[in-house]
């Protein structure tokens, strides 16, 4: 299974301009994971626009329970950190009779994601919703180099106190005063993102090479000892809400499976620039029928396979969910439950990867 990040995390207007295509996320993190890891990455969902959401790329039950099947208080440099509630989120796709999330969408106020380590391990990321709904995941750290798989996307909602309280703290730091990106000496930092609603504008500060938004006009900045110290403390109080905000900031601060009503899925073949038709002549053909009937954007990029094409559309998780049924019945390999992501036909060189992410309600 893949713990290749993402999304990286990765989304879309209102809140952000110009951002990137998950996809695009997708090569940029798998080009890195091999330089670092050697290790082919799952694929990254497209159809929607990332701005500094990541996808939870771990394996685990598709109808996992919310009770935490166990957690991982330690961090990579062994000292404790919040606790990491194995599985409670969505891994894959919910169980069917899931009630989806609501509402559907929502205005996005706060967004982070912030790498602990050069690879996977630890990332943590978080979406704040001008309603309240706070949608977060973490991976696991690597203890002994063991990996402890994702809490899979979790939701809880604080009170318009709650949301306020988040925002302060980090306009607090007084590193949202312009657009902003770290370069050089960036330390303990490893790569990350944060975008923040300040009155009516939204401010971008990002580090290292996650592909992040910059913002317009972003101001390329070597950070002070007490910036970095800043953005720590920062990522450290927002991956422990509970350790500080007061009762009266949550509305409901149980952990609760995060139910879409939306998937992107996306497909193509690595290093190949074939058209659609000729990428969907290579799936089962129930399912080539069910997505050549879709609308379908069509994406080029660039890694160190060459350039090659793919292209994406939005579904609904039923048509999901007959998707990736059509696809396990055909004997497609997995190459990661937790979005899930699939090659076909199983075992050749030449495979379709389809991968299959959860839509966020400001998507």
């Amino acid at each position: 299974m893949s713990d290749d990040r993402f999304d990286v995390l990765e989304r879309l207007a209102p809140l952000f301009e110009a951002p990137e295509t998950p996809f695009e996320g997708f090569v940029r993190r798998r080009d890195r994971k091999r330089r670092n890891q050697r290790i082919a990455a799952g694929v990254v969902g497209l159809a929607v626009f990332v701005a500094s959401v990541w996808i939870v790329t771990t394996g685990g039950p598709f109808d996992r329970a919310l009770t935490p099947a166990a957690t991982d208080p330690t961090g990579p440099t062994g000292q404790t950190g919040p606790p990491h509630p194995i599985g409670a989120g969505l891994l894959g796709l919910p169980p069917e009779g899931a009630t989806p999330s609501s509402p559907e969408h929502g205005e996005l106020v706060l967004s982070i994601g912030f790498g602990h380590t050069d690879g996977d391990f630890g990332r943590f990321s978080l979406d704040l919703y001008a309603d309240g709904r706070v949608i977060w995941q973490r991976l696991g750290y690597p203890p002994g180099g063991e990996y402890r798989g994702s809490t899979g996307l979790i939701e809880q909602r604080l009170t318009p106190e709650g949301v306020d309280l988040v925002i302060a703290e980090a306009l607090s730091t007084g590193l949202f005063d312009q657009n902003r990106e770290f370069v050089d000496n960036l330390g303990s930092l490893h790569y990350g993102g944060i975008e923040v609603l300040d009155g009516d504008q939204t401010i971008h500060l990002a580090w290292g090479d996650a592909g992040f938004d910059k913002g317009a006009d972003s101001v390329a900045t070597t950070p002070t000892p007490d910036q970095v110290r800043a953005l720590e403390r920062l990522d450290a109080r927002l991956e422990d809400l509970a350790s500080w905000l007061p009762a009266t900031a949550w509305e409901d601060p149980e952990f609760r499976r995060y139910v879409p009503s939306r998937y992107s899925v996306c497909y193509l073949v690595e290093g190949e620039t074939f058209g659609r038709s000729r990428i969907l002549e290579l799936l089962p053909a129930p399912a080539a029928n069910l997505l050549r009937a879709l609308d379908a954007t069509r994406g080029e990029v660039v890694n160190l396979l060459g350039p090659f094409s793919f292209w994406c559309s939005v579904v609904t998780t039923e048509e999901a969910r007959g998707l990736v049924g059509i696809l396990e019945d055909a004997g497609a390999d997995t190459l990661d439950e937790g979005g899930p992501v699939y090659a076909f036909p199983p075992g050749r060189g030449e495979q379709v990867h389809i991968d299959f992410r959860a839509v966020l309600p400001h998507e």
